[in-house]
C-alpha cells in the first residue's frame, strides 16, 4: 500500500473521532434550542437557564488547559475512554435532572470531560500513525463533526427535546456517547504516550498573540 494512503484502521480512526466531535458537538449545543422547555419545566427565567450555556462555556475555557497538563504525561488510551466515560455520566446525570443546580453541575462535568476529550481528539488525529500529508484532511473530517453536529444533531435534538421532552435530549446524547465510547474501545490506538507539559504552558496560550487572532476569527464570525 502506498504510504500516503490511508488504511481502513485509519479511516475506521478518523470516522470514530468524527462521532466523537459530533456527539460533542449535539450535547453542547443542543441546549440552545431548548431553552423554553427548560424554563418552563424546572419555573425558572430564560436568563437564569442561559446561565447553563454561559457556565459549560466558561467551564471548557478554564478546565481544559488545566486538566490537560495535570493528565498530558499519562497514556491517552485510558484516559480518552475514562473522559468519555465522564461525558456520558455527566449526560446521564443532566437527563435525570429535576432542579437547576444539579443539571447546572451535571452541565460543568460534561464541559470539562469535553475539552479534555477535543484536545486529545487533535492530538490522537495527528499521532504519527496517520501519514504526514493526510493529517490535514483527517483533522477537516474529524471535526466537521461539529459542522455536522450543528446542520444534523442540534436540530434533532432540539426537536426530540421540543416533542418528548427535553429530558429525552440527553438521553439521546448519553446513548451516541455510549456508542462512541465502544466503538473507540476498538478502535483507537493504544500506545500513544503523554508528552509531560505543565498548567504554566496551557494557560500562557491565553496570552499568545497567535492564540488570541485565533479566537477573535470564530468570535467575530
Amino acid at each position: 500500500m502506498n504510504k500516503s494512503q490511508l488504511s481502513s484502521q485509519q479511516k475506521f480512526l478518523i470516522f470514530n473521532l468524527f462521532l466523537l466531535t459530533f456527539v460533542l458537538g449535539t450535547s453542547e449545543f443542543a441546549i440552545v434550542g431548548l431553552l423554553n422547555e427548560i424554563g418552563t419545566n424546572l419555573d425558572i427565567s430564560i436568563a437564569t437557564v442561559g446561565a447553563l450555556v454561559t457556565g459549560f462555556a466558561l467551564a471548557f475555557a478554564i478546565g481544559t488547559p488545566i486538566l490537560t497538563a495535570l493528565l498530558s504525561s499519562f497514556n491517552k488510551y485510558p484516559i480518552m475512554l475514562i473522559l468519555i466515560s465522564f461525558f456520558i455520566f455527566g449526560n446521564v446525570i443532566s437527563a435525570l435532572s429535576d432542579t437547576y443546580v444539579v443539571l447546572f453541575l451535571s452541565r460543568i462535568l460534561t464541559a470539562i470531560a469535553e475539552g479534555v476529550i477535543v484536545a486529545y481528539t487533535l492530538n490522537i488525529g495527528t499521532n504519527e500513525k496517520i501519514p504526514e500529508e493526510k493529517k490535514g484532511f483527517a483533522l477537516s473530517v474529524i471535526f466537521s463533526g461539529f459542522t455536522f453536529s450543528s446542520v444534523i444533531g442540534v436540530p434533532l435534538g432540539t426537536y426530540i427535546g421540543q416533542v418528548y421532552g427535553w429530558h429525552m435530549t440527553f438521553w439521546t446524547t448519553s446513548m451516541l456517547g455510549v456508542i462512541a465510547l465502544i466503538i473507540s474501545i476498538r478502535i483507537l490506538p493504544k500506545n500513544i504516550d503523554g508528552v509531560k507539559n505543565s498548567i504554566k504552558n496551557q494557560i500562557g496560550l491565553l496570552v499568545h498573540p497567535q492564540f488570541i487572532l485565533a479566537f477573535f476569527i470564530p468570535a467575530l464570525s
